[in-house]
């Protein structure tokens, strides 16, 4: 199951596999709730933590990870990113939390054991996890080094980008594996919380022939460059049960600032392989 949590204008999505395994993408938050708070009720393991870039909205729960007691097992993130590239893009009230960030990303040099890789389908209950990222862009604008992340379980694929822009976005496109990873995506999650600028028409060529089944959109209101209508041009359509109306309807997009939360689950039954998406 993969929830995407609303956080306003951030990210934080958390994924739960099969055999128990907790893979969070961001560490995004909003004044009224923390997903990691909501997650230690559970559990204090995070298995795979991915930071898709160092953007303050999407690091700000990163001192709670030693304030809640979390053992973070694995750690992906862009860090080949300088220092001051990465100070120079972000406010100077996030610096406590970059801090937090490069102490923790200093800690995690050593590389994952064979056999030990969450994302592996061994290690993972079935579920094969990749991430991806461009380092050819500048690094002026460090959203073009965001981590893009692709689940993969019973055939059924789904994206979770950072904030990648069109420059990043092309560069993947030049990547073979990144190409056919992204093939016959069923749920493309938006990139820079659905802005124009993370919007790149030539990668949804590669996307299922151009249409992700149900495009998901994370952020707090609609922004003067909002490519909403565009993402939902592009999805097929997909059926959605809202637990507030009671309802089922096919939908093309939902955000979580109409609609909450929203839960991905991806599992099999007597009928086959199913996809259920839930808002709140």
């Amino acid at each position: 199951m993969i929830v995407i949590h609303d956080v306003g204008h951030g990210q934080a999505i958390h994924a739960f596999t099969p055999d128990g395994k907790v893979v969070v993408i961001d560490l995004g938050m909003s004044a009224s709730f923390s997903p990691l708070e909501w997650l230690g009720r559970y559990t204090k393991t995070i298995d795979s933590l991915v930071i898709t870039h160092p953007h303050g909205d999407h690091i700000d729960e990163i001192l709670l990870i030693t304030d809640l007691g979390f053992n973070v097992r694995q750690l992906w993130r862009p860090r080949w990113l300088l220092k001051q590239d990465v100070y120079a893009a972000n406010q100077a009230t996030y610096y406590d939390k970059l801090n937090a960030y490069f102490d923790m990303s200093d800690r995690y040099n050593s590389p994952v054991k064979d056999g030990e890789l969450v994302g592996d389908p061994k290690v993972t209950g079935g579920v094969t996890i990749k991430q991806f990222a461009s380092r050819n862009c500048g690094t002026s604008n460090i959203n073009n080094h965001s981590g893009v992340v692709v689940f993969e379980y019973l055939g059924v694929r789904v994206v979770v980008p950072g904030d990648n822009e069109a420059a990043s976005w092309k560069e993947l496109l030049k990547k073979t594996d990144f190409v056919n990873m992204i093939s016959d995506t069923y749920v493309f999650m938006a990139s820079h919380h659905g802005r124009q600028s993370g919007y790149c028409l030539e990668l949804f060529s590669a996307l299922n022939d151009g249409a992700p089944r149900l495009c998901v959109i994370s952020d707090a209101g609609v922004q003067d460059t909002d490519a909403t209508q565009r993402y939902s041009c592009h999805a097929e359509g997909w059926a959605v049960d809202s637990r507030s109306t009671l309802k089922r309807e096919n939908r093309n997009c939902v955000t979580t600032r109409t609609d909450g939360a929203i839960e991905i689950e991806v599992g099999s039954n007597l009928s086959g392989t199913y996809l259920s998406v839930t808002t709140d």
